[in-house]
């Protein structure tokens, strides 16, 4: 809870509640995928939980991208204390506009943050266009494992009793 007995905030949870999710997911799309270098855009990073992950398991240059100023600036300061600044740089800007060129990017993923995009085929259109050829999309909002999704459910329904039936 925060001081003024409110439920915790997003970069709290991101960063206690669903940290095991990220190494999971990340490791997954890194197998899956075979893809281990070039260029891999977070989208709607949040704290960059996700797009660090990759960074560790790959030698990708990873572009932490989010609409929040305050979101960069904490993504920015995780990526410090995860002695990844040079890999993982943080980008203010908005999915639905995405400021790289054309088929730049051989790695997109975004854990989450689809749920929030305002007008999807305009996002997925960004998405494709700045996808390299051979490249891969990972967007979703999984949790990893049945096992994480179960312990974080447990923790986020006594946040919020409600948060069960939302996240369905």
């Amino acid at each position: 809870m925060d001081e003024k007995g409110k439920s915790p905030g997003f970069p709290y949870i991101a960063e206690h509640i669903f940290a095991p999710i990220y190494p999971v997911i990340a490791a997954h799309i890194v197998k899956e995928s075979g893809i281990k270098q070039g260029i891999c855009l977070d989208l709607g990073c949040g704290i960059a939980s996700l797009g660090i992950a990759v960074a560790e398991l790959t030698d990708m240059q990873v572009y932490g991208v989010d609409f929040s100023t305050e979101m960069c600036r904490l993504s920015k300061a995780k990526a410090n204390r995860h002695f990844l600044s040079d890999k993982v740089v943080p980008l203010q800007a908005d999915v639905h506009l995405l400021p790289f060129r054309d088929n730049s990017a051989v790695l997109i993923v975004s854990r989450g943050s689809v749920f929030f995009w305002k007008d999807l085929p305009v996002a997925f259109r960004e998405i494709s266009r700045v996808l390299a050829p051979g490249g891969q999309a990972w967007i979703g909002g999984g949790f990893g494992t049945k096992e994480l999704k179960a312990q974080i459910s447990e923790k986020m329904v006594e946040i919020d009793p409600d948060w069960h039936t939302a996240s369905k």
